[in-house]
């Protein structure tokens, strides 16, 4: 079987087209780690303090105590000045430990002013108090009779205690903190796979697959005239298939890798990405109830939104396990994309209506589901998971989780078509 495999690997690769193919893929992954590094260059990797508002607090209740919280608020405010200043001459050790402290503060005053109860809505209260205690920071909460009027707002404490802890896991990892668009040999997949697979990938499948139907026809009339082989010959096929697009995909990854390992090493990743965790371990949307916009900040490599109930749900994990899960989730897709064209190109006797099909199917389904899409009903549509990036990072409506389980489905049900096409349909 292998033997077979490596021979349509073999002249997949020989061919003049598909060599065009790859050397314009790889010129485009090129282009954009050209791009992303020049702008991760003015891109900011600190964050303004979100800041702790007094416009709730009255000296009426009791003067001297509202002038002691007075001081403890110009002194976070010269921290944020300082820190800000640290950020700024890429101090970034004291630029840590600054949004460390000012987090933890900014977290904990929107304990202090929330009307919500705090066993039941502020997760990770417990790790912020052993920060401020571990920080030596004071405790605000001995200011809350101060306080005239509570809120029920409480998106800004998941933001102050995420990055309270994001800030505080560089620290201990003596790890700088990057940018968004931010290219090293830790993250080069990352990147490739959420600004060029999500739209290349399905057209290099397409464009390098839709000819195999009349390059295997005359070698199909003989091998399912065997007996036995023909169940064998489907399945040598899709992997061979499927292993040759992998191979187009994953190789010059693996060579950037090596070719950034020199500049700046692979420390990064250990770096902490915020993923979705609900939506990680089970069918799970974000609660968008009331929203008109979503508003996103850069921590990192994440963008993670501010104004948003998917906030608490967020959390760390190391970059190294966070591209192997996007990895799999390529793999998976690449897996779909496979069968698609395969089955078309067999109830199709045109091989270029095959590939028009397949283009034009994709293309409403992504049509149908932006990757901002809120609607339930696409938790069905495959391209709703068409960057397992942002399903796994929490930058879209559908989780990783639903992602696998529905193009897994969607795979099994190809795969079982492509069988039947063996059986029914004439080469």
């Amino acid at each position: 079987m292998w033997t077979y495999v490596l021979f349509n690997i073999k002249s997949n690769l020989k061919r003049k087209e598909n060599l065009i193919l790859i050397v314009l893929f790889i010129i485009c992954e090129i282009a954009l780690l050209f791009i992303l590094n020049t702008r991760s260059f003015t891109e900011s990797p600190y964050q303004t303090s979100l800041g702790i508002s007094i416009a709730s607090v009255s000296q009426k209740n009791d003067p001297k105590l509202y002038q002691e919280f007075m001081d403890e608020v110009n002194l976070i405010r010269q921290t944020i000045d300082k820190g800000e200043q640290d950020g700024k001459e890429k101090n970034w050790k004291s630029y840590c430990e600054y949004k460390v402290k000012v987090s933890v503060l900014e977290a904990q005053w929107y304990m202090v002013t929330s009307s919500m109860p705090n066993d039941s809505y502020f997760e990770h209260a417990d790790v912020l108090e052993e920060l401020r205690k571990e920080y030596g920071l004071p405790d605000l909460s001995q200011y809350e009779k101060l306080i005239v009027q509570k809120s029920n707002d409480i998106n800004l404490y998941f933001c102050s205690m995420q990055q309270a802890r994001y800030f505080d896991y560089l620290l201990k990892h003596d790890l700088t903190p990057i940018t968004y668009s931010y290219v090293d040999a830790s993250s080069v997949s990352l990147q490739i796979a959420r600004y060029i697979l999500p739209v290349v990938l399905p057209l290099l499948v397409g464009l390098l697959l839709f000819q195999q139907r009349e390059r295997r026809a005359k070698t199909e009339k003989t091998i399912l005239t065997i007996s036995g082989v023909k169940k064998k010959y489907v399945r040598w096929n899709l992997i061979s298939d499927v292993l040759f697009v992998l191979l187009v995909v994953f190789l010059p990854i693996l060579v950037y890798m090596i070719v950034l390992v020199p500049f700046k090493g692979v420390s990064n990743l250990i770096y902490p990405v915020l993923y979705y965790k609900p939506g990680f371990t089970g069918f799970h949307y974000w609660d968008t109830q009331g929203l008109d916009h979503i508003e996103l900040v850069a921590s990192g490599l994440t963008n993670m939104s501010v104004n948003q109930f998917t906030t608490p749900g967020m959390e760390l994990m190391p970059l190294w396990q966070c591209t192997l899960f996007v990895a799999f989730g390529l793999v998976l897709s690449t897996i779909f994309y496979v069968l698609l064209i395969t089955v078309l190109s067999k109830l199709m006797k045109n091989k270029y209506l095959s590939l028009l099909v397949f283009l034009v199917v994709l293309g409403l389904c992504s049509l149908a589901s932006p990757l901002g899409n809120m609607q339930k009903i696409n938790t069905f549509n495959p391209m709703s998971y068409r960057d397992f990036g942002m399903n796994l990072l929490g930058t879209s409506y559908f989780g990783y989780f639903a992602g696998i389980v529905i193009i897994g489905l969607y795979s099994v049900i190809l795969y079982l078509v492509l069988k039947w096409c063996a059986k029914k349909v004439r080469v």
